[in-house]
């Protein structure tokens, strides 16, 4: 069983205080190095599963998981996944993820808990704050057993929001943070670029090479294309082959190739 011990920019309730990109990918990079060995590409679901704790910003809590049993939300729809906090008790967080079935790959049942994990990282520690506090004199008492603090996770497409995306709330704001934490977890930059160099050659595909615009990343950049007479096809065996590779779904994968800047308008924008 593992105790991931992470700290961050957060605040006196223990809430995150606004972290940039490259701050959840050092975040994300530090709870990997606790998790698998630096030579591994893909994280295993099992790695994840046998998370039993977590310390953050000295804040220390339980993290119960659960994965045998199908997820709902509030009105009783099957979800993916949710990572909750009960204030009746009081030192430990929970994520459940739904079984892998029709509705849930294993492919989207790992994405979905690293969703839900960054969520336990950097959530839970204000909701444990908070919940710690108890209700005010004025306040209406919740039933014992409500959980009070949840996020939800419902399907796929909650998985691809970027954090690049204009936050409207502070809910949409930790469930891009929430993703971005996945996508770094499962498929780190650095991976993916040694990856990207050592299969490009295999599949047809033309790295190119020029001065990054990214301050948090200097030096130099890599922007892939696929210019053969079946670049299209190409480029999916490509994608298809970093999937395999790290253990997620080609989506997942073209998420990231952009999010790092080696594909589509963020590349083009810095070559």
């Amino acid at each position: 069983m593992a105790v991931l011990t992470l700290d961050y920019r957060c605040c006196n309730r223990k809430l995150p205080q606004y972290i940039k990109h490259m701050e959840v990918e050092r975040i994300a990079a530090t709870a990997r190095q606790q998790l698998v060995a630096d030579s591994i590409d893909a994280v295993p679901f099992e790695a994840l599963r046998q998370i039993s704790g977590l310390k953050i910003n000295g804040i220390d809590f339980a993290l119960e998981v659960s994965t045998d049993y199908p997820v709902h939300d509030e009105q009783g729809n099957h979800v993916f996944g949710v990572c909750e906090f009960d204030p009746a008790s009081p030192n430990a967080a929970m994520v459940s993820i739904s079984p892998v079935g029709e509705s849930l790959s294993e492919l989207l049942a790992l994405s979905t808990f690293a969703h839900e994990l960054g969520h336990a990282v950097f959530d839970a520690p204000g909701w444990i704050v908070q919940g710690s506090k108890g209700p005010g004199l004025f306040d209406e008492i919740e039933p014992a057993m409500q959980r009070a603090y949840r996020t939800t996770t419902p399907d796929s497409d909650h998985l691809s929001k970027s954090l690049s995306a204009r936050p409207t709330t502070e809910e949409h704001f930790a469930e891009l943070r929430a993703n971005e934490f996945m996508g770094s977890l499962l498929v780190p930059r650095q991976r993916i670029i040694a990856a990207v160099e050592a299969l490009a050659p295999k599949h047809d595909i033309t790295i190119h090479r020029h001065p990054s615009t990214d301050p948090d990343h200097p030096g130099t950049a890599l922007r892939i294309t696929a210019d053969g007479d079946v670049g299209f096809f190409d480029m999916e065996c490509f994608e298809k082959a970093l999937a395999t590779r790290f253990g997620v779904n080609r989506r997942f994968i073209q998420v990231r190739l952009s999010r790092y800047g080696l594909t589509g308008q963020e590349a083009a924008m810095r070559s």
